[in-house]
């Protein structure tokens, strides 16, 4: 009997460490999440910033009399800093939903479906 008990007590208790190890680790992930969160937001100020230097600087050529903005050196390093702030707050979304994954496997939940591009029914199409 004592046996039995025992066996039963560590089966129970492997089984509350493996979920209490598992919550800490989740906890982990999601607090990372959070703080790449922060980040995304942290980038789309600095987009929102930069975005506006971009059209101040079209703007100052065109005042000028330039004829192609883009091609003057001002507005061409506004669109790269622009385009590298895009790229960074994209790759911090793909760390998110990296983390994301791994949060849902660890809980034994089936992947999330790929997001696919909406297909126009027959209807809208006018067949």
């Amino acid at each position: 009997m004592s046996a039995e008990f025992s066996a039963k007590a560590k089966e129970i208790s492997a089984g509350v460490g493996a979920r209490l190890w598992r919550f800490l680790l989740n906890s982990g992930r999601r607090g990372l999440i959070l703080v790449r969160w922060l980040g995304v937001l942290w980038q789309q100020r600095r987009l929102n910033r930069a975005w506006r230097r971009l059209g101040k600087e079209v703007h100052l050529a065109l005042e000028a009399g330039e004829i192609n903005p883009m091609l003057t050196e001002p507005v061409r390093d506004a669109v790269l800093r622009s385009r590298d702030l895009k790229a960074a707050q994209d790759r911090q979304r793909q760390a998110i939903a990296a983390l994301r994954a791994k949060i849902r496997e660890s809980r034994g939940l089936p992947p999330e479906p790929e997001e696919k591009p909406t297909v126009l029914d027959t209807a809208a199409r006018g067949e």
